[in-house]
């Protein structure tokens, strides 16, 4: 299954920045006093996977005040998926994440390279949150690299689809207030299905059941086909009685009388058509008269002739346009080579800024309103010569929506061009008919006909056409019925095969997640046990899939500690033994410490994390502790201390 690793963290601001070390270990230490930023290491990770931290959002009341001041900030993350390298860009207060696969990290001792990848691909921009214009997001994009399906749930008439961020619930062991609480809590509540018993179930099966995001998508396809064969059966129901209205009968012939019922009038007309030939060849020649229909030909000829002239005229002129425009689209797309370059060497070497020395390109203290020179000037005109790294996305972002506006644009050329050809097409073979049309009547120009004759014939001919016509809209009406009725029919044969489907993928996966939770719990009572003094049993729940230590009576806050994180150890270690186990093997573990639990039960329960590496399989576990706070022989996975409010993750520039 899917494996994510975080390999290095960046914060750039204006004002403050800073980067970890490359983490190439199971796992990540730490070590900090209160107030020294450990939670907003662990946000950085959380926001910059696509999470909605509050306190990073300058409208909040709380907020992060070196964050939410800071300007042009931005997070990256070096992100590792089984075997390939990402880096992940977000900026503060934007919604959507620039995935790019070209990668350049320097170790931040050494300054030489540990990072590289180019395999010459343009960045992707992905949306965050999911709307009715943007349907594939950013985390539909990560879901798929970790082989997890995007399933859609579905009770009474909402639905909803699972996102990342609703598993990083069982994955980031956040500061909760109540450690009693098992899942992180929300990032928002936006409507009562977001933390519904059915979604957090849902996360659960997602990540543990091996046959769950089959079932899930099954069950969502059984959805969507039950909603197509109701509007087939909508359909069918109001185009069977537009069918009865059209035949004046509440059973109306079949396709086969009706064709047969045509065959009959096609014939009736053939025979009104010869009888009036017949007529005019056999008429006598009293004179001459004028042919007013000879004219109207000739007039009509006229007209098709120079709506020929122009058709050709417009033909030429939107191959033109179509030429130009892709010329337009050629010169946009080097533009936008040349700004991915520029974006990456803008963020590896951030060379210019409007503080910028042009001659040693060094940093210069520059007041507000005047010139690196000191001289006097408008601020936004002086700093429309330099552009940040937000800004920079932004052009790109502009020019890619220009593309596919010149796409679009060439596309209604072709469909223009289609149009015009089709309409020179038509006009080329109906002149050439019309002027047969003058040489025959050219030929009898001079023989006046017996009105009242012809004119019988003429309503015979009439109205034999009318019913024609009108057992022709019947055939139609019939024909488009019976599609409507076989796509009713194939509708409901395929709801019905889904549902039969949905039934047994149901059933399998009931087992499947029997099976798996009987396994977390076995693994998690042997956490609990051996990490609390005065725990006898824990379980894993199958009704909810929560966990019950004991027989489930109220326990005192610390205790709840170990609740909750062996919970979140188990699924880790359930990962590690199964290979059919969507979790990630990745775990984010903020300062379990919070809740007052003492510091050897808390030991002896970060100490199961180390027992990790005797899977023998790469996982990663990302741990914040205050001072001291952990077993001695984590010392080793130590990657960032923070001794005191002296040395704060982020540093001021």
């Amino acid at each position: 299954m899917g494996n994510l690793r975080i390999q290095k963290v960046i914060y750039e601001g204006a004002n403050y920045h800073y980067e970890s070390p490359l983490f190439d270990e199971n796992l990540i230490l730490i070590e900090g006093d209160n107030g020294t930023g450990k939670s907003t290491f662990c946000n950085l990770i959380y926001f910059g996977l696509g999470g909605r931290v509050s306190e990073f959002i300058r409208r909040e009341e709380e907020k992060h005040k070196e964050i939410t001041e800071d300007k042009d900030n931005r997070v990256e993350l070096y992100i590792k998926i089984n075997d390939e390298n990402y880096k992940l860009t977000r900026y503060i207060d934007d919604t959507d994440i620039t995935v790019s696969s070209i990668l350049e990290a320097c170790n931040i001792e050494t300054k030489e390279t540990i990072l590289l990848s180019d395999n010459d691909t343009h960045p992707l921009i992905f949306q965050i949150h999911r709307t009715h214009e943007v349907g594939h997001i950013f985390s539909d994009w990560i879901l798929s690299k970790l082989k997890i399906s995007v399933v859609e749930l579905y009770q009474g008439h909402r639905n909803f689809k699972i996102n990342l961020n609703d598993l990083m619930r069982l994955i980031y062991h956040d500061q909760q207030p109540d450690p009693r609480g098992v899942y992180k809590k929300l990032d928002n509540q936006v409507n009562f299905m977001n933390d519904s018993e059915l979604l957090r179930k849902a996360i659960f099966e997602l990540l543990v059941g091996k046959t769950f995001s089959e079932y899930y998508d099954s069950l969502s396809k059984t959805k969507n086909l039950e909603k197509e064969k109701n509007i087939a059966a909508g359909l069918l129901k109001e185009y069977s009685r537009i069918v009865e209205e059209l035949s004046g009968s509440s059973e109306p012939l079949n396709i086969s009388f009706l064709q047969a019922s045509l065959q009959e009038k096609e014939n009736q007309l053939e025979r009104l058509h010869k009888a009036r030939n017949e007529f005019k060849k056999n008429r006598e020649p009293k004179g001459s008269s004028i042919d007013y229909a000879l004219i109207d030909i000739k007039n009509l000829i006229t007209e098709k002739q120079l709506s020929l002239s122009n058709f050709n005229q417009g033909l030429i002129s939107v191959i033109g346009e179509k030429q130009k425009l892709n010329l337009v689209k050629e010169n946009i797309l080097r533009e936008i080579s040349q700004i991915v370059k520029i974006i990456h060497s803008h963020d590896q070497l951030n060379l210019f800024s409007a503080d910028t020395c042009p001659y040693c390109l060094g940093k210069v203290e520059r007041p507000t309103g005047h010139c690196v020179c000191g001289s006097e000037i408008k601020e936004e005109q002086y700093q429309r010569f330099f552009y940040t790294s937000k800004e920079y996305k932004e052009i790109y972002k502009a020019k890619i929506k220009t593309t596919q506006t010149i796409e679009t644009a060439i596309l209604d050329c072709e469909q223009e061009l289609n149009s015009i050809q089709l309409s020179i097409k038509q006009l080329d073979a109906e002149i050439p008919l019309l002027m047969r049309k003058i040489e025959e009547r050219v030929d009898n120009l001079d023989t006046p006909l017996d009105l009242d004759t012809i004119n019988d014939i003429d309503d015979g001919i009439l109205d034999t056409r009318q019913d024609i016509e009108k057992i022709r809209q019947q055939i139609e009406a019939e024909s488009k019925n019976v599609r409507l009725q076989n796509d009713y029919d194939r509708k409901r044969e395929d709801h019905e095969n889904s549902k039969i489907l949905t039934n047994a993928l149901e059933a399998k996966s009931k087992i499947d997640i029997q099976d798996k939770v009987g396994k977390l719990s076995s693994i998690y009572n042997k956490l609990m046990t051996e990490s609390l003094p005065d725990c006898r049993t824990a379980r894993i729940s199958m009704e909810d899939y929560l966990p019950i230590v004991g027989s489930g009576e109220y326990r005192e806050a610390s205790s709840g500690v170990s609740k909750r994180l062996m919970y979140y150890l188990a699924l880790m270690n359930l990962s590690l033994s199964q290979d059919d186990v969507a979790f990630p093997r990745f775990l984010i573990i903020d300062t379990p410490e919070t809740a007052g639990v003492e510091i050897e039960n808390l030991k002896r329960c970060l100490a199961k994390i180390g027992e990790l590496n005797n899977y023998g399989i790469d996982y990663q576990v990302i741990l914040t502790t205050g001072l001291k706070k952990y077993p001695d022989e984590f010392i080793k996975y130590r990657k960032i201390y923070l001794p005191d409010k002296q040395h704060r993750l982020l540093i001021k520039k």
